[in-house]
């Protein structure tokens, strides 16, 4: 005759099991996959690594400068590289007297004027100044500049944007000459438009006002105005460091994941059968809700999962961290340093 416990058996069906199976596993699965997403395949979702290869071997200049802006947008190796770089000088400026004849350096006039010189070049704080500059050329390659109207006060220079620039040609006294793409003033609202022509030199202003009329988008600016650096024929100078600096970074990714996996814990809830017949001392469902219990009381601990079942079940973990891991994670970082010069 059967128990009441072998009824209710036969009356629980396989898909009622498999229900109650597949909550165990979603809620169990939930607690192991939370925080497994990889620090490297996140922070590079911009860009595969074919393409990233494409761009430093072969891509547009324009494509170039996007990904150099892009990684040095991110704290990581490149822009400590470029930062290195760019203040490595400490841009002191030196203003030295030039008088007229007749005159002395003793003379009031002359003092007063050397004084406004001075107050001239501090208030154009070089430090800073030239940092900026030499951050813009080496991420993008080049730095594009005008000065702005003559000021008796400061000195007002304004960055042009390195995808409306060029420089082809050199005037007659070898200075590199910068070609301006008029459209720019396009890319502004026609609200703003008018006040940003005018913070520019009039040269601009009236440029522009051709180049509507029918006349070419691309302005030579004048080469006593305009500033200009660049580096290896204007591409970013530090481009063919960016794979060295992913395969670093996915290591360090790799190691991070390896250490989280090794102070995780799991909790193993094995359901006990009855000894005498086999038969389940707990029905899956009431298997869920010891599982859904236990899952409750350590939800707030993230390095503790549980798993129930009623099998036997054996963890073997191959998390361990070696030495050969670490000096490969250096070997990385010196690659990286050795590809700029710089000393780690």
């Amino acid at each position: 005759m059967e128990t009441t416990q072998q009824r209710k058996l036969h009356n629980f069906s396989l898909a009622d099991f498999q229900k109650s199976y597949s909550n165990m596993v979603s809620i169990t699965l939930g607690n192991l996959l939370k925080d497994s997403t990889r620090h490297g395949v996140e922070r590079l979702k911009n860009y595969t690594m074919s393409e990233i290869e494409h761009i430093v071997n072969d891509g547009s200049l324009e494509e170039k400068r996007i990904l150099s802006r892009t990684f040095f947008a991110r704290d990581g190796f490149y822009k400590k590289i470029i930062m290195h770089y760019a203040y490595l000088y400490k841009y002191v400026g030196l203003l030295i007297p030039n008088t007229t004849f007749g005159s002395s350096l003793s003379d009031s006039s002359v003092k007063k004027r050397y004084k406004q010189g001075i107050d001239y070049v501090e208030n154009m704080n070089l430090a800073k100044l030239f940092g900026e500059m030499s951050v813009q050329a080496l991420v993008n390659g080049a730095y594009f500049g005008v000065v702005g109207e003559a000021n008796t006060k400061e000195f007002h220079l304004i960055e042009l944007p390195s995808k409306y620039c060029a420089s082809r040609y050199k005037d007659l006294n070898g200075k590199d000459i910068i070609e301006f793409d008029l459209t720019y003033f396009n890319s502004i609202s026609e609200d703003e438009r008018k006040s940003v022509l005018k913070s520019f030199p009039k040269c601009f202003a009236k440029a522009y006002k051709e180049f509507e009329k029918g006349g070419k988008s691309w302005f030579f600016v004048p080469s006593n105005i305009s500033v200009y650096f660049s580096f290896l024929d204007g591409r970013p100078a530090f481009l063919d460091i960016i794979p060295a600096t992913i395969y670093y970074d996915m290591a360090i990714a790799n190691e991070l994941d390896r250490e989280a996996e090794e102070i995780k814990k799991i909790i193993v809830q094995k359901i006990p059968h009855l000894t005498s017949t086999g038969e389940l001392l707990f029905e899956p469902p009431e298997a869920e809700e010891i599982h859904k219990g236990t899952s409750g009381m350590m939800k707030h601990n993230k390095n503790v999962s549980v798993l129930t079942t009623y099998a036997d079940v054996d963890v073997v973990s191959s998390n361990t961290k070696s030495e050969a891991t670490t000096n490969t994670i250096e070997k990385m970082a010196s690659n990286v340093y050795y590809k700029t010069g710089v000393s780690d």
